[in-house]
């Protein structure tokens, strides 16, 4: 029959900070196990696995707090038959560090939670204790580890009763469980203060990522303006400034150098000529802003691109896949905006990514046509998601504005390109970023 917990008794926390805690935590268990009536070997398995998760902590985590916990729980369907058993809690006192595996005895964070699963003593840990649960591991979090040991027949009343019986083993030294006590409570403390830490960093960077999204938008509002306000202004001034400097031009042929007027009309001309030179001026403006257009090599950009970012993925053990075309991908490109469109879908990709995740990075041609795309192994969009984007500002972050891609969009459209989008929820999205094969000129 299935075991549900339906009473839980704090017994006692240890903190284990150095080498010599873990025989103390071995020495715990195997006194619980054996006032809670386990058998010999379940009290030595359950010792074990206490202080092989113990020297767990230490590798991965520099260490944590062990929870030893009694439990129980009804079985059958009239509620009436328990069992009692061990319930213990495992958790590391900060995220583990991106390190290499095995540099420091222990498995890597850059792992799986999978791969994690399979490296000792995980694999053991599961055919000695009844049920093990694993959280925080490749999230970024702090380690925590649930293992349950179910005993003989035993009911809540005769467990709570040995309730000081446990105490007096356990803690021969009052002083000596007051302090231990305390010590536990302290790291909560610690972990508490890490957590609000945390999120502080978190606003941080939300608050960060505002005010970059407000000056990439006044980069190209800037750009888009001078160069639409120049188009439109020699536009409008370019026909009537023709049409009045020929119709002066024609009246001085016609009028005598002495007729009157004559001189009124020669400042109209005059102005007229002003009225070409400004409109000369500004259309010298507008193709300033197409001259920003330069052929360059698009793996040089993304490279530039990915140096910037290579300490960020390192830092959140994400795994960076560069596949670049041989030669060059030779496109025409504002390097200053076509970066800020690659920073922001490779920024989407790194939050949607977990510790221990993998982004692919590639560079080059489709029948032709240069593309970059940046492929993640995150949580995916949602169908519902994907039919509205481009449509307006979408997010799914908390902290999300939603005008990243519709900016990312617009840049690519100015290169005369295109972006797609492929994703499958649960599984990991690409953003393909393609530019077109041959540059057309605009009138």
């Amino acid at each position: 029959m299935e075991k549900k917990i339906t009473q839980r008794l704090h017994i006692l926390t240890l903190v284990v900070r150095k080498g010599g805690d873990i025989p103390l935590v071995r020495e715990k268990a195997k006194v619980l196990a054996k006032i809670c009536s386990f058998s010999r070997i379940a009290s030595v398995q359950l010792a074990t696995a206490a202080s092989e998760v113990a020297r767990l902590l230490m590798k991965t985590s520099g260490g944590g707090t062990v929870s030893f916990f009694l439990i129980c729980c009804k079985i059958d369907r009239h509620g009436k038959k328990t069992y009692g058993g061990i319930e213990l809690f495992f958790e590391g006192q900060r995220p583990c560090a991106p390190v290499e595996a095995g540099t420091n005895g222990g498995p890597s964070c850059l792992l799986s939670l999978e791969e994690f699963e399979k490296t000792p003593p995980i694999p053991g840990l599961k055919k000695v204790l009844d049920e093990i649960s694993i959280e925080g591991w490749g999230t970024g979090g702090t380690l925590r580890i649930k293992g349950v040991k179910w005993g003989k027949y035993l009911s809540w009343e005769k467990i709570q009763g040995r309730d000081e019986l446990i105490r007096k083993q356990l803690f021969p030294d009052t002083e000596k469980s007051y302090l231990e006590n305390l010590r536990a409570k302290h790291q909560e403390v610690l972990r508490l203060l890490r957590e609000l830490t945390r999120k502080n960093r978190e606003l941080d960077q939300a608050n960060s990522e505002l005010l970059q999204l407000g000056r990439d938008l006044e980069i190209l509002a800037h750009e888009r303006t001078m160069a639409e306000i120049a188009l439109r202004i020699a536009d409008r001034v370019r026909n009537p400034a023709t049409v009045i400097g020929g119709l002066a031009r024609i009246l001085l042929k016609r009028f005598p150098d002495d007729a009157l007027y004559r001189d009124k009309i020669d400042a109209i001309f005059k102005e007229a000529k002003k009225l070409e030179r400004i409109v000369s001026d500004f259309e010298r403006l507008a193709k300033e802003h197409e001259q920003s257009f330069e052929k360059v090599d698009l793996k040089k950009i993304v490279d530039e691109v990915l140096t910037t970012w290579k300490p960020a993925l390192f830092q959140q053990a994400i795994q960076l896949s560069e596949k670049m075309a041989s030669a060059p991908v030779m496109i025409r490109a504002n390097t200053q905006t076509l970066k800020v469109a690659l920073l922001h879908v490779l920024k989407n990709a790194v939050e949607a990514s977990q510790a221990g995740g993998k982004i692919t990075v590639t560079v080059s041609r489709d029948k032709g046509r240069p593309f970059v795309s940046i492929e993640d192994q995150g949580y995916g969009i949602k169908k519902s998601v994907m039919k509205e984007l481009f449509k307006g500002p979408v997010t799914t972050k908390k902290s999300g504005t939603g005008l990243g891609l519709m900016m990312v969009q617009q840049i690519i459209k100015e290169h005369q390109g295109e972006v797609r989008i492929e994703s499958t929820e649960g599984e990991g999205t690409k953003i393909i970023l393609l530019f077109p094969k041959r540059w057309k000129e605009c009138d």
